[in-house]
């Protein structure tokens, strides 16, 4: 078994649910160490949220008990921040786009229900919506 196959099917074989698959999948667990690290990892991983406890390296809590000691004071994050002149080209480019959006849509010639068809000896293409609309020479 290849490293990329066995981690494609790591999800299986912890289920568990396909014997044949879980003893191949501990055959090359004895002979990998890189997949051996992955299955310590993704099972200290799925303890950990079963509620396992979590114990910091000693390490970790002696440069805690140090910086504590020391008072040193955690610095606040700082926010993004957009600066004026982005914000108001922003709104300026908001409000242009609305502005020419509702006249485009308030300029479209009213539809007039025809009694009959109109033959139009030199009709008149107004662009709009639909796409083109005819207007009767006067």
């Amino acid at each position: 078994m290849r490293c990329q196959d066995f981690r494609r099917l790591y999800s299986t074989y912890r289920d568990g649910t396909d014997p044949a698959l879980v003893a191949e999948m501990e055959d090359h667990l004895a002979a990998c160490p890189d997949c051996t690290a992955y299955d310590r990892a993704v099972s200290h991983g799925v303890n950990m949220l079963r509620g396992a406890r979590l114990d910091p390296s000693p390490e970790f809590r002696d440069r805690l008990n140090a910086r504590i000691a020391s008072g040193e004071a955690v610095p606040e994050p700082i926010p993004p921040r957009i600066s004026p002149w982005a914000a108001t080209a922003a709104a300026i480019v908001l409000a242009t786009l609305v502005v020419f959006t509702i006249r485009q849509s308030t300029d479209v010639p009213p539809v007039a229900a025809a009694e009959k068809p109109a033959v139009l000896a030199r009709p008149q293409m107004i662009p709009g919506i639909p796409f083109v609309a005819f207007r009767r020479a006067p």
